[in-house]
């Protein structure tokens, strides 16, 4: 059975020192945080949803599973958003900072859930050769 890596979620509001695992998910870059608090290409603000997606769930819980159907089918057709989270799932736990919540239902808990089923599938794969 194919272990999941741990993914946490940080909201990026009072985090002065980022561990080396974390990336920056959010689409702008927040105040109070110097750009030299991550390693370079730990900003990836192309990976998380659209603001309109975003906002069409939000007008109805009952969307979500939809929601994450579509978002999680543009991931799959763009690889070279989300491939260095993955990569750095490699290397052990990984670190989303965010500007948002990080309730069940969240863009960020889309993204999370998202990448542990790509690392299983990329594990999955392995195991099989």
């Amino acid at each position: 059975m194919i272990m999941a890596i741990e993914i946490r979620l940080e909201r990026v509001e009072g985090c002065r020192k980022p561990p080396a695992s974390a990336f920056l998910v959010d689409g702008k870059w927040p105040r109070g945080l110097p750009r030299s608090a991550l390693a370079a290409g730990h900003w990836l603000p192309r990976v998380m949803p659209t603001e309109e997606l975003v906002a069409w769930m939000r007008l109805q819980p009952l969307r979500w599973s939809t929601f994450c159907d579509i978002y999680w089918a543009d991931m799959s057709n763009n690889p070279a958003r989300w491939k260095p989270l993955l990569d750095a799932m490699e290397q052990g736990g990984l670190v989303l900072l965010h500007s948002g919540e990080a309730d069940e239902r969240s863009p960020v808990r889309a993204l999370a859930d998202f990448l542990q089923a790509r690392y299983r599938e990329r594990h999955a794969e392995g195991a099989e050769a």
